[in-house]
């Protein structure tokens, strides 16, 4: 209950403060499993994230965030789960992957980390995100949004009414890999491919707003 109508909320206020959209909506799958990949600009990557949340979604969020009074009771009541960033936090992978196992959806940012990065410089792709589809045999699904940097960057104490648009990409079933160490470029190249899906539709994205495209 508190899931859906902090969704609702959020989605509202995005709609109508940030004047929120969604491009390709039609290629959100219906239900889950799978996993969902978004590029990470900003704290309002979560209203972002709820123009393009359809039912039940788990989203991984950095643990410091559950440890702040009030919001970390939040947090794990819409369905997101702490990860240790900067390190191999099996614990919140194994959780990950159950609730994929159970058919459920997962979003995640492999970026791991709100820097402002050029497009000569892109961050390097964690594969933790791969391995989750491999092992649960399920989709991956990018996902891009943008405007949400400008919203509220990191010295601004409350958000600028800046457009917030999101982009959908078509669901990828990654050819079979095994994970394993012997695989490790492999499952990098994969998370690469991806994250150039992602940074493409970013592009198309921020274009729009150069242009003042609907």
């Amino acid at each position: 209950m508190i899931f859906r109508i902090s969704l609702y909320i959020i989605r509202f206020f995005t709609k109508i403060y940030f004047r929120g959209q969604v491009y390709q909506k039609e290629n959100l799958p219906k239900q889950g499993p799978y996993v969902g990949v978004i590029n990470h600009n900003s704290f309002m990557d979560i209203p972002a994230m709820s123009l393009v949340v359809r039912g039940k979604v788990h989203t991984m969020a950095k643990d410091s965030l559950f440890k702040v009074p009030v919001l970390g009771w939040w947090l794990k009541k819409v369905n997101m789960f702490p990860v240790i960033r900067d390190a191999s936090d099996q614990t919140a992978f194994k959780h990950a992957l159950s609730i994929l196992e159970r058919k459920e959806i997962v979003f995640m940012s492999p970026e791991g980390t709100r820097k402002r990065h050029s497009e000569n410089e892109l961050p390097r792709a964690r594969t933790g995100f791969v391995r989750l589809a491999q092992m649960a045999g399920c989709n991956v699904v990018p996902i891009a949004i943008s405007g949400t940097r400008n919203a509220m960057p990191p010295e601004a104490k409350f958000p600028r009414p800046v457009k917030i648009r999101a982009m959908i990409g078509k669901p990828v079933m990654l050819e079979k890999v095994a994970v394993d160490k012997a695989n490790k470029h492999l499952l990098q190249d994969q998370a690469d491919m991806i994250m150039a899906t992602v940074y493409e539709m970013q592009r198309q994205l921020e274009e729009m707003d150069e242009t003042g495209s609907k």
